[in-house]
């Protein structure tokens, strides 16, 4: 698993904690959860799960989108079978919020997810925030929007009436 360090810094902020009281709740020093937020540090499996747990949310919302655990995979059927002779896995679907929602402000979408809700597919979305373009987030290596982001991107592209982009001339009477 690879932590999501915006994620876990966002969730941190929302719920007003600071970055000493949540490693003394995981159980980890500040300056290691300091950069597992910067994105400078991986974090094991264990200190995940304590992470979540200290913030109270999924394993899901402070990873990258990776399967988490066995508990979380459903059986695919008998007839699909890995050349070892074990039944494969699939994993579970993620459920995102919608980007308007209190848990969707700090929810953190794919460009694929995202596109859901904006007018561009995920390969223009990832390059405009390469190009800074619009907001997004840059934890590691990976770009994600939080429902914050979707919505002001939204509002830069939206299309206004004609009496808003236009100044109102007055008339001589």
């Amino acid at each position: 698993m690879t932590p999501n360090g915006t994620a876990i810094q966002a969730l941190r902020q929302v719920q007003s904690l600071s970055l000493r009281r949540l490693a003394r709740m995981a159980k980890t020093s500040a300056s290691q959860l300091s950069r597992i937020e910067r994105g400078r540090a991986g974090a094991g499996d264990d200190l995940i799960y304590r992470l979540a747990k200290a913030l109270d949310v999924p394993v899901d919302d402070i990873t990258r989108g990776e399967v988490v655990s066995t508990k979380e995979l459903a059986p695919v059927g008998a007839d699909e079978k890995s050349p070892n002779g074990m039944t494969k896995k699939k994993p579970v679907e993620r459920v995102v919020p919608y980007p308007g929602t209190p848990e969707g402000a700090v929810f953190h979408y794919t460009p694929e997810e995202a596109a859901g809700f904006l007018p561009w597919s995920a390969l223009q979305l990832k390059r405009k925030a390469y190009a800074r373009e619009i907001p997004f987030n840059d934890g590691g290596a990976r770009v994600t929007f939080t429902g914050l982001d979707i919505r002001e991107i939204s509002q830069m592209t939206a299309v206004r009436p004609l009496a808003e982009t236009v100044p109102v001339q007055k008339r001589a009477s």
